[in-house]
């Protein structure tokens, strides 16, 4: 491929490119200024009074960065004023997540410590307002650190032969290897490049993007030079030859290619605790100050960075044979997340003495071979606040920093801390100090309160039903239970109607071979293709799906009904799940996926129904009677003995037998067998004004529970005699006839 074919820049930013290119070839071809071009500002005198007065004098107090800087060039020179000013306007070129007013006054803010103050010129005001790439939080958390590196640079860059500096403007590939051989943050470095010569690289800063930009577009039938930019232009400009256009990676259809490549979708942030498992304090102190977080690796291999999990694995069984199988176990997963899973603008949090230190990553993980207690590293930009206490921090966060391990996913928890980064990078340009902000904690979302239209709908008066909402409300869980017929999940299902939105309810059943495979998460058979071998899934079941769809929605109750809770085999089902049915701010470790820690969203709802014809609710497990309120539904006691009194007389049916027979029928089964009373449910029948209607639910509904529930007791005759419409019409009648819609007199076809 001829050198003479060049990348079409792709984005939409041709004054960056050109202020960018402007801004390196003034001040490091020429040594002057951007703003003041007939000024020497970008010489090593300059360089070396700012890295005194700034890199050499740090300055670790929680004010904001510009405030500090203040305090820092306070009696500097107004060139090396003027430099750092050139300086931060070269960080904030190509953002995107950088605004122009922020920008402006940030540089102009420099400008105005000069005696004799410039200005800014206005095509480089024009460029503020393009952009090239988001930079992350990282570009705001860490401009300290940027301001560090870029004077570190700019000091180094003198101090090269002349002939390797010209040569570097003009041919890409020398530009590239007099930027690379300093340890700047990717963020600086891949800037420099792309400013420097955008016809050569591309507009990327993730170098886990480029690696897997470059797996998945690589030609085939060339070979690959080793050098990850010269891969990655030729490879742009093939594809771009091809097309006839320029290429954009991060848009369709290219994106969508080689994400798949991707140990996970690029912008799905995630959080990180990594513990200083030797050095404690002294590491940490270590972190902060050097801006970066490490694990020991002492024995590790050097692991390329997103490498697969099985070859983290053979790396830590080649080097940790002394550790037992557990402990490689866990190395390896903890080596895996380090290298393959974290990723720049991640947050990531460390805890000493239950005080929590957060920062973000800003670049891939690096080796230092030398460092035998910090050997494998990530660039990292520590949040200048001071550290927080663990007591302080809003819910779910103490509970995830709970979980065993170095390196831990905080994702879970992500929403709080990234609050608590925004806090911080909302300081950065403040004139003073700001109080210290703390998240809210999420509170647990309030059920909607009973109303007089749900009240008249179930035949319950309201104040019940507000009791029951409002003990729901405090237990998240409980159980409806009573004999059969007393409404139990037409109550459910009204109530999950009442305080969830449709979608945001389910409804299983339990029975005796339910298992916590079934109810939560296990392995199922799926056939294989073409009829190919069948193989195995990992599956979520019903309660994983609700805590993820919640969890994913914290301000909308869900609800999850449990019909016949008391028909399984409830410790097998719920498993380790008990736990958190107490206590939903904790995590556990699962079943079926040990790496990851899980948690039952506070605004997950659960609510059972349990008949005590099948089981009695003495035989409960009692780690489940516990962690449930147990309400009763019972024929004798309000409000299932006022329900059918109620419905008949909302349907204008006062006169009628039915509530008189329900009665005459439960004082006949008697006190001895109190949960077996039949229920009103059976009788809340519109269609049931004729004795034909009446006789059938009779015959067909409740003397089959009768004859089942006495068997062995009584005789079918017996039973009949007894329960029969026509004996317990004889009781319920009064002596004088009454007022019964049907004649007493009349033998029922059950007798």
């Amino acid at each position: 491929m001829s050198e003479s074919q060049v990348i079409i820049p792709s984005r939409s930013d041709d004054l960056v490119r050109q202020v960018g290119r402007e801004l390196i070839e003034q001040g490091l071809q020429r040594g002057r200024s951007l703003f003041t071009p007939e000024r020497s500002v970008w010489n090593p005198d300059t360089a070396g009074e700012l890295h005194r007065r700034y890199n050499e004098q740090p300055d670790l107090g929680g004010d904001p960065f510009l405030v500090k800087l203040r305090r820092q060039l306070a009696a500097a020179s107004d060139d090396a004023i003027q430099l750092a000013a050139e300086l931060l306007t070269l960080q904030g070129l190509p953002l995107t997540n950088l605004t122009t007013a922020t920008l402006r006054t940030r540089v102009t803010t420099v400008l105005s410590w000069m005696r004799q103050p410039v200005t800014v010129p206005d095509h480089v005001l024009a460029a503020f307002t393009q952009g090239t790439w988001n930079g992350g939080t990282g570009a705001h958390t860490m401009l300290w650190k940027w301001l560090v590196d870029a004077v570190e640079f700019v000091c180094g860059w003198w101090s090269l032969p002349q002939d390797q500096r010209e040569q570097a403007f003009t041919d890409p590939w020398a530009w590239q290897q007099a930027v690379y051989q300093y340890k700047l943050m990717p963020s600086l470095r891949e800037e420099l490049l792309y400013l420097g010569f955008p016809s050569y690289f591309l507009p990327i800063l993730n170098m886990a993007h480029k690696k897997a930009i470059r797996d998945a577009f690589a030609d085939p039938s060339t070979m690959a030079t080793g050098d990850l930019n010269r891969d990655l232009f030729a490879t742009t400009v093939r594809i771009q030859g091809q097309l006839g256009q320029p290429v954009d990676f991060y848009q369709q259809p290219f994106v969508a290619q080689w994400r798949k490549q991707a140990e996970r979708p690029p912008g799905e942030r995630r959080a990180w605790l990594v513990r200083p498992r030797q050095g404690g304090h002294d590491l940490v102190a270590r972190w902060r100050s050097e801006s970066f977080v490490s694990l020991a690796a002492s024995h590790l291999g050097e692991v390329s960075p997103g490498a697969s999990r099985a070859e983290v694995r053979a790396a830590v069984e080649a080097g940790y044979q002394h550790l037992d199988y557990a402990q490689r176990v866990s190395l390896a997963n903890e080596y895996h997340a380090f290298l393959s899973q974290m990723d720049s603008d991640d947050i990531v949090v460390t805890l000493v003495d239950d005080q929590l230190h957060v920062g973000v990553l800003d670049g891939d993980p690096e080796y230092s071979p030398t460092d035998g207690g910090a050997r494998l590293r990530r660039p990292t930009g520590w949040l200048t606040v001071a550290p927080i206490a663990v007591d302080a921090l809003p819910a779910p966060l103490p509970a995830e920093l709970d979980q065993q391990g170095t390196v831990v996913d905080l994702t879970g928890a992500l929403a709080v801390l990234a609050a608590l980064v925004e806090v911080d990078t909302e300081a950065l340009e403040a004139p003073s100090t700001p109080d210290r902000v703390q998240p809210t904690v999420r509170v647990v979302l309030k059920l909607p309160a009973a109303t007089d239209a749900l009240a008249t709908r179930l035949y319950i008066n309201r104040p019940w039903l507000q009791d029951l909402l409002e003990l729901w409300q405090e237990r998240s869980q409980i159980v409806l239970y009573g004999p059969p017929g007393t409404g139990k999940t037409y109550l459910a299902r009204a109530l999950a109607a009442h305080v969830a939105e449709r979608d945001a309810v389910r409804l299983v059943q339990f029975h005796p071979s339910y298992a916590y495979e079934d109810f939560f998460e296990g392995f199922r058979p799926i056939e294989g293709a073409d009829g190919g071998p069948v193989s195995f899934v990992k599956t979520p079941g019903p309660l994983r799906e609700i805590a993820a769809e919640a969890r994913n929605n914290p301000e909308k109750p869900y609800v999850l009904i449990v019909d016949e809770i008391n028909r399984a085999n409830l410790a097998k089902v719920f498993g380790e799940l008990y736990f958190l049915l107490e206590y939903r701010e904790a995590t556990i470790r699962l079943q079926y996926s040990p790496s990851e820690a899980f948690n039952l969203p506070p605004n997950v709802y659960i609510i059972g129904t349990m008949n005590t014809a099948d089981r009695s609710i003495a035989l409960v497990d009692a780690a489940i009677r516990r962690r449930f309120a147990f309400i009763e539904l019972h024929p004798d006691d309000p409000p299932v003995r006022d329900v059918l009194v109620n419905w008949l007389t909302a349907n204008g049916k006062d006169s009628d037998e039915r509530a008189a027979l329900l009665a005459a029928l439960n004082e006949s089964i008697g006190e001895e067998d109190h949960d077996f009373k039949i229920g009103p449910s059976y009788l809340m029948k519109p269609n049931l004004d004729s004795e034909a209607a009446l006789d059938r639910v009779w015959r067909y509904d409740l003397m089959p529970l009768l004859e089942e529930h006495y068997y062995g007791r009584l005789t079918r005759t017996q039973i009949r005699n007894r329960f029969g419409l026509a004996a317990i019409r004889a009781r319920a009648t009064p002596a004088d006839g009454g007022n019964s819609s049907s004649n007493p007199n009349e033998a029922s076809p059950s007798e």
